[in-house]
């Protein structure tokens, strides 16, 4: 949403401006955190505001992630070496490696040449920048530590697009495993095991058990294939359809798979704690960083038990309390947070709960898909290995008929 304000700074001078914010409260929140008293918040439609808003989607032509981060990394590079803001956005304008990048960082420089500042700017610019990343600009911009925090953004970035890539590359290979044994079973059924069916039943002889078994699932197959495909593409239509809806339900059954949920209870402790830690870091309070974490979270079970931590806090209560009670964040995490929030050093032991983790998700990773790969195998091997034995234990014994 676009909002449209009105304030008083702390001197008593007039402001007025536009935010992007997910509500009307947020605005709110922020122009307090930044010392004015506002006076009048509306809300904008698409067309408002002054500028062009860059539509969002997957064909909206937006840089990727890693060209975002590379950036960040670079903006801020070129500010702590006492570059102008216009004059290093140009700069990176002109050497950006893709022309995606080369007309977004074009488009924010001609917002910030035209008199808006950089978040505003950025906010401007669709999915590209998410509102945490707005956020910590709109903040470090108000303090005069932009270059810091651009560096802070790129390297927490770098990190969780480093922990993904490991993650894919990872999943990959038993992925890969699972498609190459399914295609060899398929290949098995609707090829070869046809070629032996009419010798086999054609000799006259009382077929094995576990060879009839085998021309039995051939002949389903070949005869209910075209049923079993609009099966399959029926089906992800209708989770595709149903996502939003049962996304919860998934992501809450996922969770409590064995090896599956640890990996994915890492994953979401590592991304709550690096994501909480950078915003407390870069001055953003901890309600405001709260409905932030909740808002980008990705999983629904926790965006839940992050709104009842925000709640919590507005209510001056701790917001370590709901999320013990979701029991999604190892008990571990809890107890250090309770002594970082004692010791006034929370956002330092979020940032560092978060390495820790990093370092635990990446050896569990590793072990389990080393357990998988060979289970994957095995398995496959038995399967072509039974359909194999069991249609030569046919033909055998056609053979010792014959003889």
């Amino acid at each position: 949403m676009l909002y449209r304000y009105k304030a008083l700074s702390r001197a008593g001078a007039s402001l007025s401006g536009e935010m992007e914010a997910i509500s009307r409260a947020t605005v709110l929140e922020d122009l307090h955190q930044l010392g004015h008293f506002p006076i009048e918040v509306t809300e904008l439609n698409g067309s408002a505001g002054g500028g062009v808003r860059v539509a969002s989607g997957l064909f909206s032509g937006l840089p990727s992630p890693r060209q975002i981060t590379l950036f960040t990394r670079e903006l801020g590079m070129l500010l702590k070496a006492g570059l102008p803001l216009d004059q290093a956005l140009g700069f990176i304008e002109r050497d950006a490696g893709s022309k995606s990048l080369a007309r977004l960082v074009g488009r924010i420089g001609n917002e910030v040449s035209g008199g808006k500042s950089l978040c505003e700017a950025l906010e401007m610019q669709g999915e590209a920048f998410p509102p945490i990343y707005s956020r910590m600009v709109r903040v470090a911009e108000a303090s005069g530590t932009l270059e810091t925090v651009l560096e802070r953004i790129a390297h927490g970035r770098e990190k969780a697009q480093k922990l993904k890539s490991m993650a894919l590359s990872e999943v990959l290979y038993p992925c890969l495993l699972i498609v190459m044994a399914i295609s060899a079973v398929t290949i098995m059924l609707t090829f070869v095991v046809p070629r032996f069916k009419d010798m086999i039943s054609n000799a006259g002889t009382e077929i094995p058990e576990q060879a009839r078994f085998v021309i039995g699932a051939s002949d389903w197959l070949l005869a209910n294939w075209d049923y079993l495909l609009g099966s399959i593409v029926g089906a992800v239509i209708l989770v595709v359809g149903t996502w939003p809806k049962i996304r919860g339900d998934v992501q809450t059954l996922l969770m409590r798979v064995p090896l599956v949920g640890n990996i994915l209870q890492l994953n979401l402790t590592i991304r709550f704690c690096r994501t909480l830690g950078m915003l407390l870091e870069n001055g953003i309070d901890l309600p405001a960083a709260m409905k932030l974490v909740g808002d980008v979270i990705g999983n629904k079970p926790a965006a839940a038990a992050l709104d009842q931590s925000y709640d919590a806090l507005r209510k001056g209560r701790s917001f370590l309390e709901p999320l013990s009670q979701s029991r999604l964040f190892p008990p571990v995490l809890i107890n250090m947070l309770r002594v970082g929030e004692e010791t006034g050093s929370l956002s330092s032991s979020l940032l560092h709960m978060s390495e820790v983790f990093e370092e635990k998700l990446e050896r569990t990773v590793e072990r389990t898909f080393t357990i998988f790969e060979p289970l994957i195998i095995l398995l496959v091997s038995g399967v072509i290995a039974f359909i194999i034995v069991s249609i030569l234990s046919a033909v055998i014994s056609i053979n010792d008929l014959a003889m």
